[in-house]
């Protein structure tokens, strides 16, 4: 049926997740092609367009919805920041533009005729290997896009991407540049490292029960146990009043909710159909196409076969390759003149009159109705009594939540009389502390301890009601208080002595480190040096400077000599690196370069195929920013958001 999308698809519909435009997608986003002046007020402008305040937000809003899809069920949409989406997506505005007007200006367009071929063949859009027109329409309205607004920003979109292939392909490494990035990237050392480890020197350190005192006693904020308290809560939830006394089910409620649900399943009607389209284009009007259309209703009046008509003449190439078949689809899918006249058919096997469409004059036959099947009323009874008993029990909530916050802010200082009246329980929690995990989860939320801990509830009085979520409620207060005390010193004096070993061992690390470097560089021994600090050196000769599998130098290590100077011949760069366990000390003996003619051809291909794209991006953010500078960008309204 709607070839005209497809044609039309001067821009090929999801190759988003084909792959066509992924650079460009992953370096300006996708949406909003034709942005609209006027009085809205504006962001900003690329060239003579204005992105206004209207184009923003909808385009932020669209984002916001992509991001909470890929997030799921469980993500917080409170926890995106709005204005730095806003930000986000102004800036992907400005590139969108910057590079559309480019391409526009320098004639950069996608041949129709590839577009269309793409469409039909992308896997994205087909059922078992064949162009699947539901899908398409499906994916499309899942974006928010009507199909010419798709259309006409993929085509946008492909035209960049053309356009930025064609600057990156240009790219050609010269064989001496090769040569010398292979110098530098395969280069070899000889390193060896000297490692002064916390354990080393800490055995050496020596901590007396009058340092650990004097630190207890200097220290004394830092070794306080934390606030704590005993708590009690009442916790309502419409869950608890699915069985109140007050809820009474008539049968007029039961027979009203099984005939809505029912209407609403059976509303999923589905038809399977096909169709044969005779097009309304610039070579033909609507006249022309009105009598060749029933030129084709002769020929099935005639006896001629639905499939073998559709396949001769519809002009709808993803269906006419299957006779004309459009499979099985429910309501809200198709053109409405088109879904019109198919829902008007009354049995299987019939043909429509000529329906005039969007997409040109259409012949329809009706091949399936599916209708789903739906319980009887005596079979739905229990669940239907269940179902009026929890929307009733939702209706009840709300006002015994009322109830609830006011009797508690009356009794104020205890729960007691409060949950006897509404017949809650009165649950308790012990020796919970701001943050502190507990089985209970109710106390162990967030939003809880944090109004357990406040002012006022540590005061005495009872909390506000604390929504757990749209049916249930919780009020808290604070039964018994635990100021925080001065922890004995014999508690913490195990982690004191550690604490102040490490630190002597580290700062010993630091004296003999500076040492032994004066002395690496005045030409003492390196046996010497590792005698004195009781320390062996360790080697690794002809080192690559990218770490191979399950090499045993650490990563620091190699960085550090890597990056020292290259020695004189007979000589050794020497340097030092801190270390999560200390430190070390770096020698450098001998240095090899890389050599082309040594490299293996894998590798060689590799290296080239790296650099030319680092090359090619390179290219193609200075070409984006030349484009950028030569249509001006001005961001007048930037600083308001």
């Amino acid at each position: 049926m709607l070839l005209k999308l497809r044609e039309q698809t001067q821009n090929t519909g999801f190759k988003i997740l084909v792959g066509a435009i992924i650079v460009v997608l992953a370096l300006f986003g996708f949406g909003a092609t034709n942005l609209f002046s006027g009085a809205d007020p504006q962001m900003a402008k690329v060239g003579s367009v204005e992105i206004t305040q209207s184009l923003l937000s909808s385009e932020t809003e669209r984002e916001r919805r992509r991001l909470l899809s890929q997030m799921g069920a469980d993500f917080d949409p409170s926890s995106i920041d709005r204005l730095e989406l806003q930000r986000y997506v102004l800036q992907q505005l400005i590139s969108r533009q910057t590079m559309y007007q480019t391409t526009a200006e320098l004639g950069v367009r996608v041949a129709p005729e590839r577009i269309n071929s793409e469409l039909v063949n992308s896997p994205a859009y087909q059922i078992d290997g064949t162009f699947n027109e539901v899908v398409y329409r499906q994916q499309v309205q899942a974006l928010g896009y009507s199909p010419l607004e798709f259309i006409e920003e993929f085509t946008a979109a492909l035209s960049v991407e053309q356009m930025r292939a064609a600057i990156v392909d240009s790219v050609v490494l010269p064989d001496w540049e090769l040569a010398e990035i292979i110098r530098i990237v395969s280069q070899r050392r000889d390193i060896a490292y000297l490692p002064l480890t916390l354990d080393l020197f800490e055995s050496k350190v020596q901590v007396s029960d009058e340092d650990v005192a004097l630190r207890y006693e200097e220290n004394q904020s830092s070794f306080m146990t934390p606030l704590s308290v005993d708590a009690s809560y009442i916790r309502l939830s419409s869950a608890d009043l699915v069985q109140d006394a007050s809820i009474v089910v008539t049968d007029e409620e039961l027979r009203s909710l099984y005939d809505d649900e029912r209407a609403l399943a059976l509303a999923d009607e589905q038809r399977d159909s096909a169709h044969i389209l005779i097009q309304i284009n610039d070579e033909r009007n609507s006249e022309q196409a009105l009598a060749l259309i029933k030129s084709a209703q002769e020929r099935l009046i005639a006896g001629e076969d639905f499939a073998a008509v559709a396949a001769e003449l519809s002009e709808d190439p993803g269906s006419a390759v299957q006779g004309g078949a459009l499979g099985l689809v429910g309501k809200n899918i198709f053109d409405p003149a088109f879904e019109e006249a198919l829902w008007r058919l009354e049995e299987v096997g019939n043909v429509s009159e000529p329906v005039l469409s969007s997409f040109g004059y259409h012949l329809i036959q009706l091949n399936e109705i599916v209708i789903p099947e739906y319980p009887t009323f005596a079979a739905k009874n229990d669940e239907l009594i269940a179902a009026v008993r929890s929307i009733k029990a939702d209706e009840l909530f709300a006002d015994r939540a009322l109830e609830l916050e006011r009797a508690a802010y009356e009794e104020r200082f205890s729960l007691a009389a409060t949950a006897e009246a509404l017949g809650l329980k009165l649950q308790s929690v012990t020796q919970l502390t701001l943050g502190s995990p507990t089985d209970d989860a109710v106390v162990s939320r967030e939003d809880v301890q944090t109004a357990l801990f406040r002012d006022d509830v540590l005061a005495g009085t009872n909390s506000e009601a604390i929504a757990i979520s749209d049916t249930e409620v919780v009020i808290v207060r604070v039964e018994t208080q635990y100021p925080p005390e001065l922890m004995p010193l014999q508690d913490v004096s195990e982690q004191l002595t550690a604490a102040i070993t490490q630190e002597r061992a580290l700062a010993e690390i630091e004296k003999i480190k500076r040492s032994a470097l004066a002395r690496l560089e005045s030409g003492e021994s390196v046996t010497e040096i590792a005698k004195s600090v009781d320390s062996q050196w360790r080697t690794y000769p002809s080192t690559v400077r990218i770490a191979q599998a399950n090499s045993e130098l650490p990563a620091a290590i190699r960085s550090a000599a890597f990056d020292l100077p290259r020695p004189s011949s007979g000589e050794k760069s020497v340097g030092s690196v801190a270390l999560d366990d200390g430190a070390a000390l770096i020698t450098v003996t001998r240095v090899t370069q890389g050599d082309i003619n040594a490299t293996p051809q894998d590798e060689l291909a590799s290296l080239r195929l790296n650099s030319e794209n680092r090359a090619a991006s390179l290219d193609f953010q200075g070409f984006f920013d030349a484009a950028q500078a030569r249509l001006g960008v001005s961001r007048g309204a930037l600083n308001e958001l």
